[in-house]
């Protein structure tokens, strides 16, 4: 199975993005550059169903995947499926590439001679992000997953009766999903997408358009929901709705306290992040974040993230410039949900043949 590999002959891809804590589901049509919502669906999973990654009740997401599946289209068979971050590293290397010709070859020994893994447990690939003709030189990812890490997941999939076609990992459809939402004219400078996840956050850093790095911050939803019960006296559940905006019988003063405490340690890993980007790129500026995932919409997050670290916040809308039918979501408000699909979204971009 190839990490970056193509689909061809088809109109519709589907990306399923299994989370620690939610799965979340896209079908778009893919029409001349242009893209239609077939089908969307988030669903909660069972607690413990999977945990730092790891999934503990096997038969459990395979049945949330099949429910989920059978509720937005039970027509759908082949998914692109990311692993998150769990078994897999990623490096940048430029080198010379002299002849096209062997590129594969040259690319994937240079990548098997970088992985801390054992080769015979690996499965290696390559992207090439951009290339310098005055050189011969090539910018390229190169990426490594665990062959036992990726086996698990892909006799999940095929169990649920489905056909996974692509493996991808989720800084890269993130950073697919920023790519359509900037309408095809990327920023220039540097944008951090920071995804808020259940269990994890993730920061993956564009420079000029182009991938650059992914770095995991342990601070997540999970912290901030703690930080709310003790904080509050609350319920997980009630915690969970307060930090959704829903805040019948919470004071909503203390709820924004309480996030701005939790957001003070998420920062200080976004500070370590930062640090590791300017030191290596010889910077001193981060133009923009971009806040996607669960955690995206916690009351006054964002403005605290933007005071804190004297950047633009935005959260992110992965279906901007996508076209959908109002009705597919019912009288749910779509930019109270958007930013928890933008995984999805950018798998479900994955072209045929790219």
């Amino acid at each position: 199975m190839s990490l970056f590999g193509g689909r061809r002959g088809q109109n519709s891809t589907v990306g399923l993005d299994i989370g620690n804590h939610t799965l979340k589901i896209v079908k778009l049509r893919h029409q001349k550059g242009n893209y239609f919502l077939e089908a969307a669906g988030i669903k909660e999973l069972p607690k413990g169903t999977i945990e730092d990654g790891e999934i503990k009740k096997r038969d459990a997401l395979i049945d949330s995947i099949t429910q989920i599946v059978n509720q937005c289209d039970p027509s759908i068979r082949e998914v692109v499926f990311s692993m998150g971050g769990h078994g897999i590293i990623s490096d940048k290397v430029t080198f010379k590439i002299e002849d096209d010709g062997n590129a594969d070859e040259l690319i994937l020994w240079e990548a098997s001679q970088r992985s801390p893994f054992d080769a015979d447990d690996i499965t290696l690939d390559y992207k090439i992000l951009r290339r310098f003709p005055d050189t011969g030189e090539a910018e390229v990812l190169l990426v490594a997953a665990k062959n036992h890490v990726m086996q698990n997941y892909l006799d999940l999939i095929y169990d649920a009766a489905l056909v996974p076609v692509i493996v991808d990992v989720d800084a890269f459809a993130i950073t697919n999903s920023y790519a359509l939402e900037c309408a095809g004219l990327s920023d220039m400078g540097t944008v951090a997408l920071l995804n808020i996840g259940h269990s994890v956050t993730s920061l993956t850093f564009i420079k000029d358009g182009i991938y650059h790095s992914t770095r995991d911050i342990s601070t997540a939803g999970e912290f901030f929901n703690r930080i709310l019960q003790r904080n509050l006296g609350i319920s997980n559940e009630d915690a969970v709705l307060a930090l959704r905006g829903k805040t019948a019988g919470v004071d909503m003063s203390q709820v924004k306290q309480s996030v701005g405490y939790a957001a003070e340690e998420l920062s200080s890993g976004i500070d370590l992040a930062f640090s590791y980007y300017k030191s290596s790129e010889k910077t001193d500026s981060i133009d923009k974040m971009v806040l996607s995932g669960g955690g995206a919409y916690m009351p006054s997050l964002a403005q605290f993230l933007e005071s804190r670290h004297q950047t633009r916040v935005q959260v992110s809308n992965p279906l901007a410039h996508v076209s959908y039918n109002k009705n597919l979501f019912g009288s749910t408000d779509v930019e109270s949900i958007g930013a928890l699909l933008t995984v999805a979204v950018g798998l479900a971009l994955r072209k045929p043949g790219q």
